[in-house]
């Protein structure tokens, strides 16, 4: 301070020479740098480099520190941040490494970064997943579209993927050559960037809004942690949660779980592999229904043998009836005929009986039925004898 004016022993500066002397403590203090955290907001980026504020409420009140990314900076930054699938937008907390400038022109003070804390912003995105997850499960939003029914035939199909996705391409191929007669309306959106979270949202209320979709199926290839983080937004979370149809999903590849699949009524690893998830679902019903159809014939195949078998029975038993009656009848005849015979007088006088008479025909059985003088006809088995009581 010694080229400086004092009056009443406080130094005085002209701004161009106080701006010099800011900036010369500024790099004194922080001659190694200094790492400050914040909330990213306004990113801006005239290329090549980019431009934004960090911002923390304190008390209430908003603190704000102006940073510069420039490009070389700024490439190293945002590689760091892609590894850890994130992408350098408002709303996320980061902590930069750089070293404070005071611009004299503008008055602007402002830090120029060159690194970037990645674990720090690892902790923080995991603990607000985290967050917004347990809320999600506590308002019962992860539940809701799994209690909606997937249709006996699920042929009406509702996707909402970009057309120009590969994994898209392979499902809808994976569709076709099943064989089975889908009708497929396609929803083409951005599964990526900042205009993915609003238009997959639209998507699904769109779908949800119509009574001629059995399943809607929300796809998108495999990609970096930052291309899928719009599937972790709680907009589209609920979107599915409140979706009147039940939602299959196929996002990522085998090791990614985003928070869309675990609201979602089917999560699958992949396009192709929610694709067959759906063509699973008709085959099983036609599999049911053939083995019903199988065991229908067989079961009609049964019956009507029996009936036959029966028919054949009965024929037989009528060809057979008048004979057995017959054989019976005369049997029965020839047991009659044979008592009959037994109670015959002919049959007992033959044997050596005899029956008489007195003259009024009346039968004698015993002595005290006659008297002296009566006549008496006795018949015998070969003539009649006629006699008078002594």
């Amino acid at each position: 301070m010694a080229d400086a004016e004092w009056i009443n022993g406080v130094p005085s500066y002209t701004v161009g020479r106080f701006s010099q002397v800011v900036n010369e403590v500024l790099k004194q203090t922080f001659s190694d740098g200094v790492w400050v955290e914040g909330e990213v907001q306004g990113a801006k980026r005239p290329n090549p480099h980019l431009y934004f504020s960090l911002i923390e409420n304190v008390d209430g009140k908003k603190a704000q520190l102006n940073i510069n990314l420039f490009a070389p900076s700024l490439r190293n930054v945002e590689a760091k941040l892609r590894n850890l699938g994130v992408e350098l937008k408002d709303g996320l907390r980061v902590r930069l490494f750089g070293k404070p400038d005071y611009y004299g022109p503008f008055g602007k003070l402002s830090l120029n970064v060159s690194d970037v804390d990645t674990q720090f912003t690892a902790g923080d995105i995991a603990q607000q997943r985290a967050a917004l997850l347990k809320k999600l499960m506590e308002n019962g939003s992860t539940r809701r579209n799994k209690r909606q029914q997937v249709p006996l035939v699920p042929l009406r199909l509702g996707i909402i993927s970009s057309s120009q996705a590969a994994g898209f391409a392979d499902a809808r191929q994976h569709l076709v050559d099943s064989g089975i007669g889908f009708s497929i309306t396609m929803c083409d959106v951005r599964v990526q960037g900042e205009d993915a979270v609003p238009m997959i949202v639209g998507a699904l209320r769109a779908f949800s809004r119509r009574d001629d979709i059995d399943i809607v199926m929300l796809m998108r290839g495999g990609g970096s942690k930052s291309d899928l983080a719009a599937f972790d937004d709680e907009r589209i979370a609920m979107a599915i949660a409140g979706c009147s149809h039940p939602v299959f999903t196929g996002i990522g590849h085998e090791i990614d779980q985003s928070i869309a699949d675990i609201c979602a009524h089917t999560e699958c690893k992949t396009p192709t592999a929610c694709a067959d998830a759906v063509i699973a679902h008709v085959e099983d019903f036609l599999s049911g229904l053939a083995h019903n159809a199988s065991r229908v014939r067989s079961a009609t195949s049964t019956a009507l043998e029996r009936a036959r078998s029966r028919v054949r029975i009965d024929r037989e038993r009528l060809r057979t009836l008048p004979a057995r009656l017959l054989t019976s009848e005369q049997q029965r005849l020839a047991v009659h005929s044979a008592t009959l015979r037994g109670l015959d007088p002919v049959v007992t006088m033959a044997r050596g009986w005899s029956i008489t008479r007195a003259a009024d025909g009346s039968v004698i059985r015993s002595t005290h039925d006659v008297k002296s003088g009566d006549a008496l006809t006795t018949l015998v088995s070969d003539g009649t004898i006629t006699s008078t009581v002594e």
